[in-house]
């Protein structure tokens, strides 16, 4: 099985995963994977805080997957060696073999069951609307949004794959669904406009072949939304990749 949610940021938003509020995870084996849609936040720093971290997650019965967001320490992830798992490079956590790095603009197929897969795509980074209470290199990183290399690649891999995919995992939405999602009290300086990004992920979802598109999750916003009929923002809530109703 996989399952997915949104931003747990470090520990400050990992309860959902805690025993006491999601038993079901506590079930499951290392052939299972729960997948965050970035501000993983177990790479960020210092190095005392991220082992605590990550010592917490590689002790969950499950694999842990998760795309970047935002907050994490973007150096870091790209001094990691990458390697091949699911048809595509990823980072693998030193240290923590079962904390996966999903890597922008990749195609992964994600086992399902032993006899099936999926197919993935993921893509992360964000823009940090905080920059201004963080310090650059410290708690920020200019990579923190995608280069040109990574969105070269996963238009490549969609276009590898004519445009189809079963699920997209992004930490950002598609320009035109952001307003869905923003509570404009919290967020003004992202009501603000689009950026490349965000952009971009509009066209990667406008030229996606929808019938083939099972659904397309998010985190970044801090709710829990149906933002399209296949798009779907994630905070608290752990749903099974397969999962594609509650649209109204």
């Amino acid at each position: 099985m996989i399952y997915v949610t949104g931003d747990t940021h470090g520990k400050l938003h990992r309860e959902k995963l805690d025993a006491t509020e999601w038993p079901e995870g506590q079930t499951l084996t290392r052939d299972d994977y729960v997948v965050v849609c970035g501000d993983f936040g177990g790479v960020f720093g210092p190095a005392e805080r991220d082992e605590e971290i990550l010592g917490w997650w590689e002790s969950q019965p499950w694999t842990t997957l998760f795309v970047d967001g935002n907050h994490e320490n973007h150096d870091a992830l790209d001094a990691m060696s990458a390697e091949e798992r699911f048809g595509a490079p990823v980072h693998v956590i030193p240290g923590h073999p079962h904390v996966i790095h999903l890597m922008r603009g990749h195609m992964y197929d994600l086992p399902v069951n032993a006899t099936e897969t999926v197919s993935v795509l993921a893509m992360g980074g964000a823009r940090s609307t905080d920059r201004a209470w963080r310090v650059e290199g410290e708690s920020w990183w200019a990579r923190e949004m995608p280069s040109d290399e990574e969105y070269d690649r996963c238009t490549a891999c969609l276009e590898e794959r004519s445009w189809r995919v079963d699920y997209v995992l992004t930490h950002e939405l598609p320009a035109d669904l952001r307003m869905h999602a923003l509570d404009w009290r919290s967020y003004a300086e992202l009501a603000s406009g689009a950026g490349p990004l965000s952009n971009y992920l509009q066209w990667v979802y406008d030229t996606l072949d929808k019938d083939a598109l099972r659904m397309w999750y998010a985190g970044h916003y801090h709710v829990d939304k149906m933002v399209d009929k296949k798009v779907r923002v994630l905070f608290n809530d752990v749903v099974a990749l397969e999962h594609t109703s509650g649209w109204v």
